[in-house]
């Protein structure tokens, strides 16, 4: 009987650290999401913003600097994209939300970034659609950081 009571204690043992060590990686898991989400936002955020410069400057002897920024962008944004559909686990206080709002936020920046691209096209190309492209990038751009301040508030606190 005392061999019994012993067994059933180590597994017990066994079976509660396990379960421990489960939510406790969970929780380190969601803690360095929710950290690296504002720096991946942050590379984007710059990327664009230099991008957004060498498209108004449109110097066509800086095309390969313009290109650069281009390829720069689109990198911070994939990384945005990965980045925001990481999975946060229901042990963090507003997961569901954080979650959406970081692919709404990922997603506003892909639409930001084909407007500037379009933008950059509609230069080229002398189209009267220039404006339009202008109004519709900044009002995505407002939205984007709308987006973004949102989700600070929600992971106010969590990493």
């Amino acid at each position: 009987m005392k061999k019994f009571t012993m067994l059933l204690v180590i597994v017990l043992v066994v079976v509660a650290g396990s379960f421990i060590f489960f939510f406790f990686r969970m929780g380190i898991s969601d803690t360095k999401a929710l950290a690296d989400f504002p720096v991946d936002y942050k590379n984007y955020d710059q990327a664009i913003s230099n991008f957004y410069k060498a498209v108004l400057a449109s110097n066509p002897e800086n095309a390969s600097a313009t290109s650069y920024l281009e390829h720069k962008v689109d990198e911070t944004l994939n990384l945005l994209n990965a980045q925001a559909s990481v999975r946060i686990s229901s042990l963090t206080k507003n997961d569901g939300d954080l979650m959406k709002v970081s692919l709404e936020i990922a997603d506003l920046a892909g639409k930001e970034f084909d407007t500037l691209k379009a933008y950059r096209s509609a230069v080229a190309d002398k189209t009267n659609d220039i404006d339009k492209l202008t109004e519709e990038f900044e009002d995505l751009r407002n939205h984007r950081q709308a987006a973004y301040s949102h989700y600070l508030e929600l992971a106010k606190g969590k990493y």
